[in-house]
Parts: structure tokens; sequence; C-alpha cells
């Protein structure tokens, strides 16, 4: 079979040389790039390549699908970079003997193309100025960036997640991706608020005759004539209207009437649909299911919510210094403490990772980078991040396809910072400091997590005060440093941590925020304003 793979970042032309001159079936595919995406105009998509690993996916993707659709011949052009609104972003030309094989192996190759192969629409480019249309990307890769861009990229490159339906003994943490809203009036009936006896509104006798008992889950309507009461427990369904019901505490029972001892203008009745009307919303989308939402959801019979699927996580952790927890270091050796680290960061959104521990082997890291290629949303390799000689994490990434789109960052701690993006996985290159991957989940992870599961995300940053000083010193780099947290009267009060360098694992302790220190800030003194980020789920 005659394969002919072409990455250009020219235009396609319209007619194209036929992929083979044998007599048969021939079907071209075109795909023009359409005026609007996520239903809002553009005028160009951006596309972005690994070319020789794209090259050569293509070819072996064909290869792989003729043996079971078999064709003559097959030649495919993509174009990467800026494609406008009605120019082709790829041609695929099929030929065969018959029809059906050319059909059967297209189609095949365009449901695999965006799976397998290393090509990534970017960005869609609305109407903006054409000097900013042509920048490739908010952050260029080499370039040291601020916190504050890195997080603006995360949330470029990330997109929700697909949805699923699951149990609510399931759902503690997820997100919801559909508005949730009451089937019927909440409460549903007259229900009494109070155990006591329920009486006419408008009947102001002081003795009544006991006729029934209404106990909660009962449904006897009746009318009461004057001088009649039925006993009904807290929960119970009013028998008619325009009652109220006397607190048992408040009548004498003698027998089988009672007196009236105190009687105020209390109905002491929860009313049908006071809470919430028959179609009226109660949980909106993007809102994480806590165990109150749940039992919400519980009481109006949404036993199967539309949540966001959790992502799947390969975390590498790297080093011939590490070893296992429960181990004793010798000389030279530590425990590894990242691991467990960040299987608790993950933890509190449900997911499990598969996590290994490898060595400073680049032919065994890079057997771990590539084993992400299959069905993983993020790759979290600790470790490898820095610019040393055995610190190849970012050649690695490169080497398997992924785009680099940060390698380091002006904040602290955290420098070594690696965000890179294969298709739909994103990768991040974590510095191997326990504190500085501390500051980096939750920060740039985290923010990574919230983006894909649809949720509706608080600001990066809230505003608290200091409880204590805060001695900065006076770095020329941002910082962010650990603290602990608590609401007190209302106001976000952050107490600051003592910590060392980023291999200081003693803040971590007590940690819960990131106190936000600008470049250059010098001691910042018990109740100053300040940025910070909670290193919590909320």
């Amino acid at each position: 079979m005659e394969i002919k793979i072409q990455i250009t970042t020219q235009r396609i032309a319209e007619q194209q040389q036929p992929p083979a001159a044998s007599l048969g079936a021939r079907v071209e595919f075109r795909g023009v790039v359409r005026g609007e995406e996520d239903g809002q105009p553009i005028r160009a998509l951006e596309y972005e390549a690994y070319s020789p690993m794209a090259e050569r996916e293509m070819h072996r993707l064909i290869t792989e699908l003729s043996a079971a659709k078999p064709c003559l011949a097959a030649r495919v052009i993509h174009r990467v970079g800026i494609v406008p609104v009605g120019e082709a972003a790829i041609y695929v030309g099929i030929a065969a003997k018959h029809r059906a094989e050319a059909f059967a192996l297209l189609a095949a190759f365009m449901n695999r193309l965006k799976q397998d192969v290393p090509i990534w629409k970017r960005r869609a480019i609305g109407e903006a100025p054409e000097s900013e249309a042509a920048t490739p990307c908010a952050v260029q890769s080499g370039a040291v960036q601020s916190a504050g861009e890195v997080l603006k990229l995360v949330g470029e490159i990330c997109r929700p997640l697909e949805t699923e339906r699951i149990s609510l003994a399931c759902a503690a943490g997820r997100v919801v991706r559909e508005s949730v809203c009451a089937r019927e009036d909440q409460p549903a009936f007259d229900r009494s608020s109070v155990d006591g006896y329920a009486v006419r509104l408008d009947d102001t006798a002081t003795e009544f005759h006991i006729v029934d008992e209404l106990r909660a889950g009962d449904w006897k309507p009746r009318r009461l004539q004057p001088g009649e009461t039925v006993r009904i427990a807290t929960g119970g369904a009013l028998p008619r209207e325009k009652l109220q019901v006397v607190m048992k505490e408040d009548v004498r029972v003698e027998g089988g009437t009672i007196a009236v001892l105190r009687r105020n203008h209390e109905r002491n009745i929860r009313f049908r649909g006071e809470d919430a009307k028959a179609g009226q919303e109660l949980l909106g989308v993007g809102v994480v299911l806590t165990h109150g939402a749940l039992g919400l959801l519980a009481s109006v019979g949404c036993v199967q919510p539309l949540v966001t699927r959790l992502p799947r996580v390969l975390h590498v952790a790297t080093g011939n210094e590490i070893l296992p927890p429960e181990q004793t270091p010798k000389s030279g050796q530590i425990r590894d403490s990242n691991s467990t680290l960040v299987r608790a960061f993950l933890g509190q959104w449900g997911i499990t990772p598969d996590q290994r521990r490898v060595a400073e082997d680049a032919g065994q890291i890079n057997s771990e980078i590539r084993s992400a290629k299959s069905g993983v949303d993020l790759l979290l390799l600790s470790g490898g991040a820095s610019v040393g000689e055995h610190d190849f994490t970012r050649r690695l990434l490169e080497e398997a396809g992924f785009i680099v789109h940060v390698s380091k960052t002006s904040a602290r701690p955290g420098k070594p910072l690696i965000v890179a993006q294969r298709g739909e996985t994103v990768a991040f290159g974590l510095p191997g400091n326990p504190l500085a991957h501390f500051v980096c989940l939750n920060l740039y992870v985290r923010a990574a997590l919230e983006t894909w599961g649809g949720q509706t995300r608080r600001t990066d940053f809230e505003v608290g005060e200091l409880a204590e000083d805060l001695l900065a010193g006076d770095n020329a780099r941002e910082t962010f440093w650990p603290a602990s947290w608590q609401l007190l009267n209302g106001k976000a009060m952050l107490t600051p941590l003592r910590w060392q360098s980023s291999g200081d694992l003693t803040a971590l302790g007590s940690a819960n925020a990131l106190v936000r220190v600008t470049a250059g800030a010098g001691q910042l003194p018990r109740g100053s304003r300040v940025e910070f980020a909670r290193a919590e789920r909320t």
C-alpha cells in the first residue's frame, strides 16, 4: 500500500493529485474550518503538532487499519499554524478497488486521528486585532513566566472532561454538570412543624375533642368540625387547609379532650412549596457535591446525578536517592514524601492516581512517559524539572510528543516548573523539593483539576488579613508563603509559618494556605491585607 503523509504550514490546495492511478474507487475528505467554535464566531483556528511523531503515527495508523480494510493508497496532508475560516485544516485521500473499503478506511482513520496523533487544536481566534491574533500563545515557551501567566495558560489548555451518571453513594466531591430542579413542591404538602394538636384556624374554643391521630407518613384528609382536633406528629400531613397546630406543651390532655392553655398567632406549619416550587433550580451547573448537596439531591429523587468524570492520573516520582517511606534511609538517601503528598492532594477530588517510583534513568522514565499515551489526562513527574545534567524531564517530554508551554516560573518555591501538553493530556514537571511540590500542586495542578471538572471556580486568590507579622526578606521574586488560615468574625485570618527553603517540610504540618507576597516586599505587619490561595479543596 502506498502511503504519503505531509505536515505543512502552507495552504492546502483545492485540487489534489489522487493518491493512486489504479482503476477503482477514490474517496477524498477535506476538513474545512467553520466560522464558529463553541457557539462563538471565529476567524481562524490554530493547530500545533509534533511533526516527526505526527507523521510517523499517521503512517502507522493507516498501515494498522488497512490490515482489516485493504486499500491501494492513502495520502494525508495536515496543516498546522493559523488556518483561516473557509480553508482546509486536513485533506485525506484514499484509493481502493471498491468504494466500501475506501470509505471504511477513511472513517476508521478519522475516528482514531485525534486520539492517536500528536496534532492539537490550540485555540480559536476571534475578532481580535491582527497583531494579537498573530501571537501563538499568551505564554511563550522558554521564557520565565509569572504565577498568574501560568494559571491563565492552564485555564486555556484544559477543557471540562466528559460527563457520566453515577449513584449518590459515589458522588461526594464530584462536580454536577446539569441544573437540578425540584420535581415537585418542597414540601410537597402542608405538614406540622411540631408535635401538637391541629385545630381550625377560625375556631376560638379553648376545649377540643380529639377525633383522630396523625403520624408522619399518614394521609387522612378530613373536615374538622368546631370543637374538634386531631393529634399530629412533627412532619405529619395536615388533614385540610386553614388549620393551626397548637404545641403539645401548650395544652392539657384530659382523656379524649384537650384544654388549650396558651395560643398565639403561630400556625406551626411548613406550607407546601415554601422551600421551593416545582421546577425551581436547586443546584446549578458547576457545584461541588458536598454531603449537604447530596442530601438535597436525595430529597428530590435525583439518584443518578450527571457529573464530570474523574481525570485519569499517572504520577511518576524520580530520583536515585528516594526510597519508600517505610524503609530506613542510608547515608545520601531520603524517604519519598512526594508520592504521599500527591496521593493525598488528589484524594480531595476522589482521584486515585497510578503511581510509579523510578530511578534517574532516562530510558525508564521515557518508558513511563510513553505509557501515558493512552487514556491519561494528567501526567505528574516529580523531580528532574530543573536544568542540571540529570534533569531531563523536558527533553523526554518533547521526545514523547509533548509541547512544552512553560519551563520555569518567576515565583518561589517552585521555579523549575514544566507545563506541557500532548493532545488532551497535560503534564506537569514538578520540582523535587517537597515545599515546592506543595505550592505547585495547590496553585497550578489545582487550576487544571477545577477547570477539567467544570467547577464554578473561585478566583485564583482571595483576600485576608495577617494575624502576625510576615518577614518576607525583600526577595526579588514573587513568593507563595505557607500559612495557616481560619475564619474569625467573618474575616480570613492568616498566620505565616516558618520555612527555611523549598526542601523544608516542617511548615506542611499545619499549612492550609499560601500567602501571595509580591517581589521586593520586606516586612508585612500584622493586620496587612494580603492575597492568598487555599491549600485545601473548596
